[in-house]
């Protein structure tokens, strides 16, 4: 997550967007512009998204590559609304989290891989739908890089160039997303898909966390991901195990 100073960075500039209710949504210009632009390295180029919600008593860390288009919209309109309405400070924060992170069809995806490694049981939730709305206070959602990145316009997918080849990058993963990790102690990581499992495993590799506490080579749910499914079959019952391994140890 951002530190608090990002948004009071941009504060003003989320002011200044026109709110979008309904089924009404920003473009692309409205967000991927100068005004919410960070930093670029090696072609890629990152833009903030207000994501600043912290949750250290989580029992689960999800941690996706980096929140894409559909996520950055919906956290912004997220923002810009709750503030017109009176939302201020951590509340904000909160709302922001539940309505942006894992937002799209790939949520279907991602409670129905959950569900079935038994992770609602884990939390003691009906179903790990409950973990963007009554069950929110039990998940810490998080990107390797939760600045919003495109490549060309388009959404960065981890490669061409290398995530942890890219120096920007690389410094984002064992600063920002360690120091954000080693503050959740009780939680589980999930990496979701294989370049988030790869920036786990670095910061593994740096022993700046520990190997028990993540579920490497967990699949990304987006549909996109043709071997997904075959994927998940293959490894769930050492995924529960690793739950059920974790939950005696905490």
């Amino acid at each position: 997550m951002l530190p608090r100073k990002y948004f009071d960075r941009f504060e003003r500039y989320l002011l200044a967007l026109p709110p979008k209710t309904g089924n009404r949504k920003y473009a692309k210009r409205d967000l991927i512009n100068q005004r919410f632009h960070l930093f670029s390295d090696r072609g890629v180029d990152a833009y903030y998204v207000p994501f600043h919600h912290t949750n250290p008593q989580a029992a689960v860390a999800l941690v996706g590559l980096t929140p894409g288009w559909t996520q950055m919209e919906e956290a912004f309109r997220a923002a810009t609304n709750g503030i017109r309405q009176g939302i201020k400070g951590g509340a904000l924060f909160r709302h922001i989290d539940s309505s942006g992170s894992f937002a799209g069809p790939m949520r279907k995806n991602l409670v129905q891989m959950l569900n079935g490694i038994g992770l609602d049981e884990f939390l003691g939730v009906k179903s790990c739908d409950d973990l963007f709305d009554s069950g929110h206070a039990l998940v810490h959602f998080t990107s390797v890089v939760s600045a919003a990145l495109f490549k060309d316009g388009r959404n960065y997918g981890g490669r061409g160039p290398p995530l942890l080849m890219v120096p920007k990058l690389q410094n984002w993963v064992t600063t920002n997303l360690a120091k954000e990790l080693a503050s959740l102690p009780r939680a589980i990581i999930i990496p979701l898909g294989m370049i988030a499992g790869e920036a786990v495993q670095y910061l593994r590799s740096r022993n700046q966390i520990k190997a028990d506490r993540c579920l490497e080579g967990f699949p990304h749910p987006s549909g996109a991901n043709g071997h997904r499914k075959k994927h998940f079959e293959l490894r769930k019952r050492h995924w529960r195990k690793q739950l059920v391994d974790w939950r005696a140890r905490i």
